[in-house]
């Protein structure tokens, strides 16, 4: 079976006045399945979130390549990132002085189609913020802006999701919502990562450790 995504030796340091540092990833390589929630985890500082962004193409691996169906990803990979949602989880992802409606209906045209107020309001409601619609993201919570975070990820085509720390700040309600959504979409492909062992152990279907940058 072709994987869905491949890491091919990916390395990457911070670059730091001109230089770079030392490398955060160190040779990663693996691969990802269609339909599977992959777990990643380690300990604080060993490259996970930065892996999310070289999944995501917010970063650019300083060597190494991603394969997408077999074929490796080039530098502006429009039709992969079209097929993406990723979250990076509360507090950042959204513009401050927007309301919620507004933020929604923005990343949504940038996944190519602007939904109206009202798609954008029945979004919210899936993820218990109608009473929040039309207040700025500066004013949320942060259980309120992981839950923004939930609805952006609903934001269609995405085949696959990359999702950073989505546990941070919700509470039991916000919990068994993201767990439902999760098992709501069975086909679709998730990354998740999370200090929340027992929510891993719910949700994923296999687990990629990190130790300083590598895969142990």
């Amino acid at each position: 079976m072709t994987p869905l995504l491949e890491m091919s030796d990916l390395w990457y340091a911070y670059p730091h006045a001109g230089r770079h540092r030392d490398p955060v990833l160190r040779g990663v390589q693996g691969c990802l399945y269609e339909g599977e929630t992959l777990a990643v985890v380690g300990r604080n500082g060993s490259g996970k979130s930065t892996l999310l962004k070289i999944l995501a193409t917010v970063l650019r691996p300083t060597s190494g390549h991603l394969l997408h169906r077999g074929r490796r990803l080039g530098p502006a990979p429009a039709r992969y990132r079209a097929g993406v949602g990723y979250s990076a989880g509360a507090p950042q992802g959204f513009y401050p002085r927007l309301t919620a409606v507004e933020n929604i209906r923005f990343f949504s045209g940038m996944k190519g189609r602007m939904h109206s107020a009202q798609e954008a309001r029945h979004l919210l409601a899936r993820v218990g913020l109608s009473d929040s619609a039309d207040t700025t993201y500066a004013t949320f919570s942060l259980g309120m802006r992981q839950r923004l975070h939930l609805a952006r990820l609903l934001l269609e085509p995405s085949q696959l999701w990359i999702i950073d720390e989505p546990t941070n700040g919700l509470d039991g309600d916000g919990l068994r919502l993201l767990e439902a959504l999760l098992a709501e979409t069975p086909g679709k492909t998730k990354v998740v990562v999370s200090h929340d062992e027992d929510f891993l152990a719910r949700v994923a279907t296999r687990t990629l450790v990190l130790d300083r940058g590598r895969v142990t």
